[in-house]
Order: C-alpha cells, then structure tokens, then sequence
C-alpha cells in the first residue's frame, strides 16, 4: 500500500534528503564546472577539466553532498520535528499563496552558491589526490560561485514553471494536498 503524497511530505526521510541532494547537486555540479571554466578564461585562468578528471572530482562532490544532506535532514528534524511546517508550506505552493512561478527561489540561490564553492573544493581535493590539473584563485571562485547563482535561479523557474503547467492541466496533486 502506497503512501498519500500529505503522509509522505510531512515524514521528514533521509533518503528524500539524499535523493534531492544528488539530484540538485549534480546539476549544480555541471553548471559549476561550465561556470568556473567561463569565470577563469575571463580572468585569464584556465579551468576545462577532462570527463575523467570531473568524475575523479565528483568522488570527493558525492562525499560533500552526502554531509550536506545528513546535515539538512537533522537540522531539519530540529526546526520541524512534527513536519507540521513543511505541510503548511506545501499547502500555501499547492494554493497559489506563495511561490508561484519561482519555486525554492531563496533556497535556489543559496545552494548554488554553496554547491559552486563544492565543486572548486572537490576539484582542490582530487587536485591533491590524484594530482588533477587545478589552480584557481579564491576570487575566481568566489565570482564562479556568485555567477553560478543564475544556474539556482534558472532551476528555480524552470521547476515552477513545471508546477503551472501541471496545475493548468489538472495534474497537480493538489486533492491530495490540501488537509
């Protein structure tokens, strides 16, 4: 027997906090690498790593994504142990109250900033690892990780415009929502 999508969204699951992590963080990931590559040609850097060094990098990624993850599922356990503030949150996105065309959007910039400096971390760590090509200044990493901003704000938009599109058509499951 399946779970309601009210049931599901209050329980406050690790494995929800992990999926979304990877699923974020590797967009993330990818618009990091392309951002950072851009931001450092402009100042005349160089950053296009390989396919093999970018995955040797994401081994060190994964690890910084899964402590991300832990981290936000017991602060979150701390901030809403009931999940009564997530429900009430859904409930105001399922109504149209709030959040209607940027979904996350504080969150959106927040975790691609974050997840911009993640990735110039990884990079660092597989640098003194496996002695991957990688020397970038702090303020290029800093401008990527500001100018990767636009990548949280594109995911935002786009995830909201799923949420219209849906809502037009009658898919949104907004019966199921509402309690």
């Amino acid at each position: 027997m399946t779970k309601g999508f009210t049931t599901s969204a209050r329980e406050n699951r690790l494995s929800l906090w992990v999926s979304v992590s990877f699923l974020w963080g590797t967009i993330f990931y990818i618009s990091s690498i392309l951002i950072l590559g851009v931001i450092s040609d402009y100042s005349g850097g160089y950053f296009h790593p390989a396919l093999s060094d970018s995955v040797k990098a994401y081994v060190f990624y994964a690890l910084l994504i899964f402590v991300v993850a832990i981290g936000g599922y017991f602060g979150n356990k701390l901030y809403d142990p009931t999940g009564e503030k997530r429900q009430q949150r859904i409930n105001a996105v399922t109504a149209g109250m709030r959040e209607q065309v940027f979904v996350s959007f504080v969150g959106s910039i927040a975790t691609s900033f974050v997840f911009g400096l993640m990735t110039a971390l990884a990079f660092w760590f597989s640098h003194l690892t496996f002695n991957i090509a990688f020397d970038m200044p702090l303020h290029t990493v800093l401008i990527g990780s500001l100018a990767n901003i636009l990548a949280g704000i594109v995911g935002s938009l786009l995830t909201g415009l799923v949420f219209l599109v849906l809502k037009a058509t009658g898919r949104f499951p907004t019966s199921e929502v509402a309690s």
